[in-house]
Order: structure tokens, then sequence, then C-alpha cells
């Protein structure tokens, strides 16, 4: 496995890898048309520049994270906005390697902080919770549907 920076060439194995991967449980959503190419395109628009994929022996994509910077207060901060990991390869490890490695990038930018968003799953939050992230107690997620 090989992880790099994203590029547009990326962008149709991420949509596939997004609309796989999100269709199975906890998620079990189902996109309409190219909604999911919308999706990975616009998060490569505002995202591309800090994002990587990872790749097999033959460079296919099999795995990705968006990462969007910005500054605050404090400094710089990141907010995850998507990791992915095709179904087949989940739990062995392809994850954890790119969520490592995109740490290690944010920390050579001087990033102060990283937030993300996560479905109330367990599988899923032990995934962050071991990778130090934390719930905030004085956070909340808020949605409003139209």
């Amino acid at each position: 496995m090989k992880i790099r920076k994203i590029n547009k060439n990326d962008l149709e194995a991420c949509s596939k890898i997004l609309e796989e991967a999100y269709s199975q449980k906890p998620y079990n959503e189902t996109f309409k048309n190219s909604t999911a190419s919308e999706y990975i395109n616009g998060k490569y628009k505002n995202c591309g520049e800090n994002s990587f994929v990872t790749t097999d022996d033959n460079d296919v994509v099999v795995a990705f994270i968006f990462l969007n910077i910005s500054s605050w207060s404090g400094g710089l901060q990141a907010i995850l906005e998507e990791i992915t990991v095709i179904p087949s390869l989940q739990g062995v490890g392809v994850g954890k390697e790119l969520i490592s490695h995109a740490h290690n990038y944010l920390s050579s930018l001087g990033v102060k902080s990283v937030m993300l968003w996560a479905k109330k799953d367990d599988r899923l939050l032990d995934f962050y919770k071991k990778h130090g992230y934390l719930p905030a107690d004085d956070f909340v997620v808020m949605f409003k549907n139209f």
C-alpha cells in the first residue's frame, strides 16, 4: 500500500468507493444519479490540496481522506471531512495508516486541532477513539432537513 496526494484522476475511483462503503451498515445510503461524484468533486475543490489516497500494489485507489485546513484564534485547525476505505479492506489497517499519515501531515503544517463528525456507531467511534479523538462536551452537531 502507498499513500500519496490526491489528484483529479482519482476522483472517479473515490466516488465508487464512497458509494460502495456508504451502501453498507451503519449508513445504508443509496446515491442518486451522479450525487456521489458531485460530492467527491466538491470535496476535492475545497480540500484537494490537503488530501490523500491510498493505493494498492497496482496503483488502484482503495481509500481516501479529505482534510480542510483553516485559521482560527489559536492557529491552524483542520476538519477531517471524509475518510473512506473500500469495504473489502476495512479492518485490516488501511484506515489506520491513512489517518496516521494525515495526522503527521497536519502536525508538519503546525495544525493545532482536528475536528470530525461521525455517525453514532460503535465501530466507527472506536476507530476514531483509537486515534486520539474524543467526544466534545461543549459541542453538538445539529441538522435541519427540508
